[in-house]
């Protein structure tokens, strides 16, 4: 058996990668989470076990040279004159090697692979003992979108050869044959056959490979020399290929476009987060937090108790907004006290309204905001129980008492997926048995948390909730309800969530309600502090800095008299917007190739994607103006896009879709 520092891994970097839409960087070098592309890709060899590394270069060589030497200075490089294709690279290294007098293996790959090590090893083991293949190659699922080329597989699943995407399209222009092994196929037959997507990772016994690269022709639309084209040899020359099948495409990823580079990004950062929420003895609740209400009650009534200093530090040292605090608070912990009982140990948490300063509905595109909290705010003080139940009083007569089991909806219904979840029958009855009611934004936070968490079983709680946020003000009085809720359940059952997936749970616990808005408003919720502006961007999120807002200035926030609240038409209204942006964006991803594989609105950016902000506005004419839904239907039959049904059911048909506007506000 063969050791695997026998063998040598060859990275093609010899192109530039013209779609990256820059000429300054090559495609090898763009950071992939901080880390360029090749060093992160030499990494995960290395931790397969491999040792020995042949970088071949070419354009902008000596960019990638240094990049790879920085961290990797042991590796080699040859360099490739002239481009004339993969086939073409891999002969100059190969020349390199059988000038060594190399006959071990060659693993070869692309500069540009994200690859999870365990891929790797299981290539290296399946090229291993007596009977071993002249080649082996990783396969992906066929998405019929793939330019990678198209593993074609025969009946027994043995592989017949690998055909390029644009010979393909040729054939099928000019009704021409592609050699594939032994066979002559038109473009007709190819489709005919069972298809893998071509991870682009081969491992070679170098003998074999020397002779197959020698016999390569550019007998192909581009005029070069594939280096797929060596299955065709070892297949008509009945030597044996052998594959290693990856069924998830993020194990083996690869980018072509800034798109593309964004989403491999997205893939990794989740990979590398734990789950968010997390059992924690250390959160467990103690005396510090939970009191008899009757406790409560005597610390609020009294002066100089520990609580001044809370209550100075949280809401400032106007003695007038701690004294109206102070009898909020107190307001909640006897209304409890008396529903409840006075010796039921309690937890009070508080969620204060918001204003957004700038940068108003784009967080949800990727957009930062820049918010601040107000001194009115949301009041809960909740009771653990042993069950489930969640029992809600509200000192506000106007909110009937409401009664629910946190896990009722989840054990109707299918809950492994949040939005699948939420878009049920289940759900939807229950939002139109009771239209509006306030007991779903306490429903809300608590269904999320227990869905992200299937593993444990939160705890029920009593609860009485007091607020003076004025109600469809446009102040966050439901999402401070969300996030008030979400604390209270978190400290009840010794969780342990970061912040920022803290804040993203809730805006997506929020999505139960109808609503299909971000996370903008509980994070200013969540974050902000005494007399700060707090600057906040998202995807992931990121509190990016807090400014104290000038003495000399004061800001007034006036009642309108108008109310927002979110009935019917107003979540109606408000998802429609939603759905033009979703919509939007996938016709210009769809149209414009600049904007391929961009993960948010925000990064259609002219730097992002190396164009000029006239071409960014030129392709928003490239989606319909005011669309109603039977046009967008025929459209993306069309196109052949999906996720339509999805984005309609969010709200009711209210009109043609502002696509260019709505599209245009969150860009600018």
């Amino acid at each position: 058996m063969k050791e695997k520092n026998d063998t040598v891994c060859v990275i093609l970097a010899g192109g530039r990668g013209k779609r990256m839409g820059t000429t300054e960087t090559h495609k090898v070098c763009f950071p992939v989470l901080g880390r360029p592309a090749i060093a992160r890709a030499i990494d995960s060899y290395k931790q397969a076990g491999l040792k020995r590394f042949l970088v071949v270069v070419g354009q902008m060589a000596r960019e990638v040279m240094g990049t790879v030497a920085a961290d990797h200075p042991e590796v080699s490089f040859v360099f490739q004159a002239e481009a004339k294709g993969t086939g073409h690279a891999a002969l100059v290294a190969a020349r390199s090697l059988a000038a060594d007098g190399f006959q071990g293996r060659v693993l070869i790959t692309m500069g540009d692979k994200v690859v999870d090590p365990s891929v790797i090893s299981g290539l290296l083991e399946s090229g291993e003992g007596a009977e071993s293949p002249v080649m082996s190659m990783i396969t992906l699922p066929f998405s019929g979108k793939d330019g990678a080329g198209r593993v074609l597989l025969g009946g027994d699943g043995e592989i017949l050869g690998i055909v390029e995407k644009k010979d393909i399209e040729a054939a099928r222009r000019g009704g021409g044959a592609i050699a594939v092994g032994n066979q002559n196929l038109t473009a007709a037959d190819i489709e005919t056959f069972d298809a893998r997507g071509n991870g682009s990772i081969y491992l070679y016994q170098f003998s074999a490979l020397w002779e197959a690269l020698n016999r390569l022709r550019p007998d192909n639309e581009q005029g070069e020399l594939y280096l797929t084209d060596t299955v065709g040899l070892f297949r008509a020359a009945n030597r044996s290929i052998g594959s290693v099948a990856v069924d998830d495409p993020e194990m083996v990823m690869a980018f072509n476009t800034p798109g593309e580079l964004l989403a491999i990004e997205e893939v990794l950062a989740r990979r590398g987060k734990p789950g968010r929420v997390r059992a924690s003895a250390k959160q467990a609740l103690g005396r510090e937090r939970l009191k008899p209400a009757r406790e409560w009650v005597g610390l609020l009534q009294s002066s100089g108790s520990p609580l001044d200093a809370v209550f100075r530090e949280t809401y400032g040292l106007d003695e007038q907004v701690l004294e109206e605090h102070r009898m909020q608070m107190l307001e909640v912990a006897r209304a409890f006290m008396k529903r409840f009982g006075a010796d039921r140990e309690v937890i009070i948490c508080r969620a204060p309204g918001r204003i957004n300063l700038m940068g108003r509905h784009v967080e949800h595109r990727g957009g930062d905001v820049n918010v601040m909290a107000i001194s009115r705010e949301t009041v809960v003080a909740a009771a653990p129980r042993d069950d489930d139940v969640v029992n809600l009083v509200n000192v506000n007569a106007e909110f009937p008492d409401r009664t629910f089991r946190i896990r009722d909806l989840l054990d109707e219904t299918s809950w492994e997926d949040w939005l699948e979840f939420i878009d049920s029958n289940t759900v939807k009855q229950v939002l139109r048995d009771a239209p509006g009611d306030w007991s779903h934004y306490a429903r809300a936070p608590l269904l999320r948390l227990q869905q992200e968490s299937a593993n444990l079983r939160l705890t029920g709680m009593d609860c009485l909730v007091g607020s003076n946020i004025p109600m469809g003000a446009g102040l966050s009085s439901s999402s401070a309800l969300v996030v008030a809720f979400a604390e209270a359940a978190i400290a009840m059952n010794g969780l342990d969530v970061e912040i920022a997936d803290f804040i993203d749970l809730c805006g997506e616990g929020e999505w139960f309600v109808g609503s299909r808005g971000g996370n903008g408003d509980h994070a200013a919720i969540r974050v902000s502090k005494i007399g700060a502006i707090s600057h906040l961007g998202f995807f992931p999120f990121e509190l990016k800095g807090q400014s104290n807002f000038p003495d000399e200035l004061c800001l007034v926030v006036a009642d309108s008299a108008i109310q927002a609240k979110k009935s019917a038409g107003a979540k109606d209204a408000f998802n429609h917007r939603i759905a033009a942006y979703n919509i939007g964006q996938q016709l210009l991803q769809k149209r414009w190739p600049a904007a391929a594989g961009a993960a948010h609105l925000r990064d259609l950016a002219p730097e992002r994607l190396g164009v000029h902000a006239s071409d960014l506005y030129r392709a928003l004419t490239l989606l319909p103006e005011f669309p109603k839904r039977e046009e967008l239907r025929r459209l993306y039959e069309t196109e052949k896009l999906g996720g339509l049904d999805r984005i309609f059911a969010t709200h009711a048909d209210i009109g043609p879709y502002d696509l260019r506007g709505v599209v245009l506000y969150g860009l600018a």
